[in-house]
């Protein structure tokens, strides 16, 4: 059978066959939103990443996000969180797990896209690193858990457990695009976190407000306050090409190398040596990412 071209789908779509495609296809799509976002969330149900194709370890995985955020995070992010203790789930890193785990960044992105964040939410919270924020402006680039929560709330659910705390007040703006779990309705098993996902690509300016001692981090030091406006994403232009990418990032040996060197962060006493391959992977991995969301401002 040949290839239908993108003109002739488009007709398709508009007759009454192609309307029941459309609805089967959306019924699909938002089976595979609530299954990524609950892999994301650490409650998996087993259907987004299957038995079939990976490990109890990750099939199973209730901190998986501790992996996803490593791999979207900035340059300190897998020695932050080595020197936390937080485990990495190696076992996502084979050919399918890494395509598995940019297609839930776009199905999470899909759902937060179609969502007009100025309608029902005026301000979030977040406790996180202090190398993770920084005055001025920014772009989003590992996901970003925030809550409705009060700081007080999540100081004693134990949120503030990291060193160098830093407690980030987020303001949203027309355009902001966010995962507000609660939206998922009873598919949402965490009601009380009432948590708040920032998406990859917005725009932040954060405000440093001041150190408050009435909130310490794990070292004991107090939390470094503040401000921070969300604006709409930008992804900008990228000058590789998707072929170029995915050529690295799917590389077979660049993801065995890679994996490796998870498995090390979870075994070793010693912050393991860094691949040579490692930057320009985990760079092109989250171009790819970027490509991939970016198609929904087209």
């Amino acid at each position: 059978m040949s290839k239908i071209s993108k003109q002739h789908l488009v007709s398709f779509l508009q007759t009454a066959a192609g309307g029941n495609a459309l609805r089967e296809a959306g019924a699909i799509a938002s089976r595979e939103i609530i299954s990524a976002a609950k892999y994301y969330m650490g409650v998996p149900d087993g259907k987004y990443f299957e038995a079939k194709d990976f490990d109890s370890s990750v099939v199973n995985a209730k901190k998986a996000y501790v992996t996803l955020n490593t791999i979207m995070g900035g340059e300190t992010a897998e020695e932050d969180r080595f020197n936390e203790g937080k485990k990495q789930v190696p076992g996502l890193l084979t050919p399918l797990g890494v395509k598995k785990m940019i297609n839930l960044f776009t199905l999470l992105y899909c759902f937060a896209s179609g969502d007009d964040v100025t309608d029902h939410l005026l301000e979030t919270v977040r406790a996180c690193r202090q190398t993770e924020i920084s005055e001025g402006h920014s772009t989003v680039e590992a996901l970003s858990s925030t809550t409705k929560l009060s700081i007080d709330e999540i100081m004693e659910l134990g949120y503030g457990n990291k060193n160098g705390l830093a407690i980030c007040l987020y303001n949203f703006y027309e355009g902001a695009v966010v995962f507000d779990m609660e939206r998922l309705g009873k598919e949402y098993l965490k009601p009380e976190e009432r948590e708040v996902l920032l998406m990859m690509g917005n725009q932040l300016v954060a405000t440093c407000l001041d150190y408050d001692s009435r909130f310490l981090g794990k070292d004991g030091k107090p939390a470094l306050l503040y401000r921070v406006d969300v604006y709409p994403p930008y992804f900008g232009d990228c000058k590789d090409s998707q072929e170029e990418l995915e050529k690295i990032v799917y590389d077979p040996d660049n993801i065995k190398t890679v994996q490796a060197f998870y498995t090390a962060l979870n075994e070793e006493h010693k912050f393991p040596s860094i691949p040579a391959c490692y930057h320009e992977w985990k760079d092109s991995f989250k171009k790819l990412v970027f490509m991939e969301l970016s198609k929904f401002a087209n």
